[in-house]
């Protein structure tokens, strides 16, 4: 772990000041310890040497880059922050140091005459995605976490989340350039205005999943998509193992990939479906989303899928026509979450595993039974299991009860991930959505090799040859 200088926080504040306005610093204690903690459960402890010296809203460019230079300077250590949700440990520093918060980086601009929008990293989704569908364009990133996650967040870590990879691809597929301050405060440019993407070497793809290792974006360019029409359904089924051989057929059968394709297991559906006074589920269900340029190709989509799935063993697959139906049973997807932590009146522990298409059946068992041989799960017993199974994605869930130490909630975690990383060794995979390092970065190691997490590292020390940038991704 790198070492720095120790700093008086009010000297450090004081000299802040000096490159910017009073209003983009945050000093109070308060502030600044929640702008240093991870949401993940058992991460909200914090000791004092961890605590940042100050925390700073940049309204520009220019701002980012004065504050890169001063702590690339003072070899003082930068944390970059949205709104802290990535869930794997990354937003949880072991350094005293400066938080950059994007929050009021918001420019936003639609160019429609040269099919791009430009926009700030300090948006929430949610809200770029409704300035966009106001114009008639498509936001081709579906977190879940849609209304508090910010999108520089998203596009940092390259995440699919909803999404199903094969219908839509990784935002990096929309993403035309960018504007970056690097460590050393320098600012560039990558990428094009054209909807011709760059052959070769493009610096955009470093930093677009980059998990904010090598520079701040402080500009986004991307691809304006036209709005397509939509078609819906949902399948229920007698088990877990049944729905994911169901989601093999469809690939196997070749059937139109859709955009979402969403599951919970028994257990969460009815916890969710009670919520939004809907019919109790006979079983388990994926419940997708199909997109065409026509409503008729839509349906056509959509029907197309439940004729794979109706060739497995299925208590019913259908298309959804009431859509006051399909927006109940898309907001239990949305809310399972804290419906989970509420009927289990405990906080959360969720992991991310994925699967390849031909293993997904037998990693849909593993991880039903990722208790098995682990102290602390094992008394939680089998988990909650919910996520993007046509995106080959599974978040099985622990409630921890709320009377548990913090010592024992951790290990609980802990054991989670050592499961994840178990169960995405063994199928080859890595997960799609929360970036690679933090508390992932044992895994990243152990499936990749230290030769390709050396370069990783190498490669940073190129952009960022004192460290300062978020140092404690990497977790060594």
């Amino acid at each position: 772990m790198a070492n720095y200088p120790d700093y008086n926080p009010e000297d450090i504040q004081r000299e802040l000041r000096e490159i910017l306005p009073e209003e983009a610093i945050s000093k109070g204690l308060f502030e600044r310890i929640n702008n240093a903690l991870d949401p993940y459960t058992s991460s909200d402890d914090i000791d004092r040497g961890m605590v940042p010296y100050a925390v700073v809203w940049p309204s520009s460019t220019e701002e980012v880059s004065q504050v890169m230079k001063y702590a690339n300077t003072k070899n003082i250590p930068v944390f970059v922050r949205g709104s802290g949700t990535s869930l794997h440990g990354a937003s949880k520093y072991r350094h005293s140091g400066i938080v950059l918060n994007v929050g009021r980086l918001k420019h936003f601009s639609i160019e429609k005459d040269n099919g791009y929008v430009e926009f700030g990293p300090g948006h929430r989704v949610l809200k770029v995605k409704q300035m966009l569908e106001e114009e008639g364009y498509f936001l081709p990133l579906v977190p879940g976490s849609i209304r508090v996650a910010s999108i520089g967040g998203i596009i940092s870590n390259n995440t699919s989340a909803h999404a199903v990879d094969s219908c839509i691809g990784k935002p990096r597929d929309y993403i035309l350039g960018l504007q970056v301050v690097l460590p050393s405060g320098e600012v560039i440019e990558t990428g094009t205005k054209s909807l011709r993407r760059p052959a070769g070497t493009d610096l955009t793809q470093y930093f677009v999943g980059g998990d904010g290792l090598l520079g701040v974006i402080t500009g986004i360019r991307m691809q304006l998509v036209p709005m397509f029409a939509s078609a819906y359904g949902v399948a229920y089924f007698h088990n877990e193992l049944s729905s994911a051989k169901a989601v093999q057929r469809i690939y196997m059968e070749k059937a139109p990939m859709p955009l979402f394709m969403e599951y919970l297991d028994e257990r969460v559906a009815r916890m969710s479906f009670a919520i939004q006074n809907l019919p109790e589920p006979p079983g388990s269900l994926i419940m997708f989303h199909s997109i065409g340029q026509t409503e008729e190709e839509a349906v056509h989509k959509v029907n197309k899928l439940v004729e794979a799935i109706s060739k497995e063993p299925v208590i019913e697959a259908k298309r959804i026509t009431d859509m006051d139906e399909w927006h109940k049973i898309w907001l239990a997807r949305e809310s399972a979450l804290p419906f989970i932590c509420q009927g289990g009146k405990g906080v959360f522990g969720l992991s991310e595993i994925a699967s390849s298409v031909r293993g997904l059946v037998d990693c849909m068992e593993d991880t039903i039974n990722m208790d098995e041989g682990m102290p602390t799960l094992s008394k939680l017993g089998k988990p909650y299991i919910m996520g993007h199974l046509g995106a080959l994605s599974l978040h099985p869930v622990y409630i921890f009860p709320a009377d548990w130490s913090a010592e024992e909630k951790n290990k609980g975690i802990e054991e989670m991930f050592f499961k994840e990383a178990q169960i995405n060794e063994k199928y080859g995979t890595c997960g799609g959505e929360w970036g690679q390092f933090a508390k992932r970065t044992p895994f990243y190691r152990k499936r990749y090799g230290d030769t390709v997490y050396g370069l990783v590292k190498d490669v940073k020390k190129v952009f960022d040859p004192n460290s300062i940038l978020n140092p404690d991704v990497f977790r060594d």
